[in-house]
């Protein structure tokens, strides 16, 4: 029996394989979606409303707003990080968090209560510092108003808003100081997923024009130097500057520090106080610190599955014409 090695049997011996690449990278968005739980699985957010049932203890029965670290205070158990978490693995978290203190417990329900449409962050030298949610988009007045004002020790004419366009973020400066006294109020108008920032007014050193603080620089929002007097925790240094951007990469964060003698540099893991409540991974940062937020890096492999699908389509194409 003789083998046929001509071009015909070696293009009937590629065809399937090409079809497989082309198949493998079309349903690729499946495959994610079916690792991740499916489009279902909606993630908590800062600002979200939900309301937490125990059948049996109508004590435990409570509904709380997660704070602007995604963050929920749940009685007796206290903080819990639930944001970036499903309301399935949010429910299964609280349930091994209250049996701890009920060890027959044997279900929670949870479930979404948020009914308000817009959400504004408030961070800074302000009164109710996290999320607010309103029915329809406030004014910059209406929202200072919200929170209760600013205290005295704000720096209002540094105040800024932050807001993301299309992936990008503007910040827009906004001179708060008329406020106190009802002249010169900013027709401002907010909307939903802005960020108002009210820097402290730092006592006995220069403010926000001056220089002195932290310096934020890398994929963050708004790269600045950060105003400080006394040790602050980097998730705060980092919302000051407008948070991590969608490319930053949390676990790896660069921390210089001078301690009066020399300076020291470490690597900083934000995702281990994201995801776990680790403190180490959400230190103390001074004034004249630097922080330097990593990006991600493309993964090696879409490039060459890109490369791959391509040559897989040019084949069919091909072959397809030459059947024709």
């Amino acid at each position: 029996m003789s083998v046929q090695t001509g071009p015909e049997n070696i293009q009937n011996r590629w065809r399937p394989l090409a079809w497989i690449a082309l198949l493998t990278f079309m349903l690729n968005p499946v495959l994610v979606l079916a690792q991740n739980g499916g489009g279902n699985a909606v993630e908590l957010k800062p600002g979200d409303s939900i309301r937490l049932t125990v059948p049996g203890r109508s004590e435990l029965d409570q509904s709380v707003i997660l704070d602007a670290a995604g963050q929920a205070i749940i009685e007796p158990v206290g903080a819990v990080q639930l944001g970036g978490l499903s309301l399935a693995d949010a429910t299964q978290l609280l349930k091994q968090k209250l049996r701890l203190f009920y060890p027959t417990l044997d279900a929670i329900q949870l479930e979404s209560a948020s009914t308000s449409s817009v959400r504004i962050y408030i961070i800074g030298a302000a009164t109710g510092n996290g999320v607010r949610n309103f029915d329809a988009a406030p004014m910059l007045w209406d929202l200072v108003r919200a929170i209760g004002g600013p205290p005295e020790n704000a720096n209002l004419r540094g105040s800024r808003v932050i807001r993301e366009i299309d992936g990008k973020h503007e910040v827009h400066p906004v001179d708060l100081s008329g406020l106190m006294d009802g002249s010169n109020i900013p027709s401002f108008q907010m909307r939903d997923g802005d960020t108002l920032i009210i820097p402290t007014l730092v006592e006995g050193i220069p403010t926000v024009e001056s220089h002195v603080g932290v310096s934020v620089f890398g994929a963050v929002a708004v790269p600045t130097i950060v105003p400080i007097e006394e040790g602050t925790r980097l998730m705060e240094v980092l919302m000051l500057a407008g948070a991590p951007t969608e490319v930053a990469k949390k676990s790896e964060i660069y921390w210089v520090h001078h301690d009066g003698v020399r300076s020291h540099a470490k690597k900083i893991d934000l995702e281990k106080y994201l995801k776990h409540g680790d403190e180490v991974g959400n230190p103390l940062v001074y004034p004249g610190d630097t922080v330097s937020v990593e990006y991600q890096q493309q993964h090696w492999i879409w490039p060459l599955l890109a490369f791959a699908v391509s040559v897989a389509a040019i084949y069919v194409v091909i072959d397809d014409i030459r059947e024709d």
